[in-house]
């Protein structure tokens, strides 16, 4: 890694906790959620290996795999998850929509075949065209923030997003893009760490019924990253959603 990039990497990373240490101290229920997520780590990499195993090392062929990352960051999700499903055996498409990320990731991405790991500068929503970014001000997240996000009240434990620095960001509809890819592909992994953006995109496939198109889905809720009374709304439609996603076909697994 470039001296650069390390330092700059470390300073988000150093961003990040601080963040997160001066919200816990006032908001009791996100310290609960970290202390909670504490062992996260070790049952991640089990499940990964467990789902890759039943999908690459299985006796019947694999047939043609598609990795969705969505929300790519700065590409530890991937660099996470590539080594489980290795570029080559399955094909990577890596959604992020923060434009002050494209570079650093593309970086990342560099040493792939852009044939089989495809960066796309987009989010992901219910409906193809244009979305406000929040919350990558100095102020806010800064523009490296792993907590960017579509929703202006995601991090409200934090800051409150101002509207008027918002950037404007290309979306895609992924319920549609499920559909397209499940057209072609055999086996659709999907992780959605997509920062308060999951639940609308997890009611979209479910009510156009394309779960079905889905073998494995790793999703990351932020619902404790907001204050009440939306954290208690959006908490009550992560139940209903997780119910339901495991009692689907889908192998589904809730993401940290």
């Amino acid at each position: 890694m470039p001296t650069s990039l390390g330092r700059l990497l470390g300073t988000v990373a150093w961003r990040e906790l601080v963040a997160h240490a001066r919200a816990a101290i006032t908001h009791p229920h996100l310290l609960a959620a970290l202390i909670r997520r504490s062992p996260a780590p070790l049952v991640e990499r089990y499940y990964a290996w467990k789902d890759s195993g039943r999908i690459l090392r299985a006796r019947a062929p694999a047939g043609k795999v598609l990795f969705v990352d969505g929300g790519g960051h700065l590409g530890g999700g991937f660099r996470f998850f590539s080594s489980y499903f290795p570029p080559g055996r399955v094909e990577y498409d890596v959604f992020e929509p923060n434009p002050n990320c494209i570079e650093p990731l593309r970086r990342k991405l560099a040493g792939f075949d852009r044939a089989i790991v495809r960066l796309h500068p987009a989010a992901l929503s219910t409906r193809s065209g244009s979305l406000r970014l929040f919350g990558i001000t100095e102020r806010e997240g800064g523009p490296l923030s792993t907590g960017a996000s579509v929703n202006r009240h995601q991090h409200s434990v934090f800051y409150d997003a101002d509207a008027g620095e918002a950037l404007e960001v290309p979306a895609i509809d992924f319920c549609d893009y499920i559909r397209s890819s499940g057209e072609r592909y055999d086996t659709i992994v999907v992780k959605l760490d997509v920062e308060g953006a999951e639940n609308d995109l997890l009611e979209g496939l479910i009510e156009r019924d394309l779960l079905r198109y889905i073998d494995t889905l790793y999703v990351e809720f932020h619902s404790f990253f907001l204050k009440n009374p939306r954290r208690r709304a959006e908490r009550l439609r992560e139940t209903r959603l997780i119910r339901h996603l495991k009692d689907s076909g889908t192998h589904f697994r809730v993401w940290h």
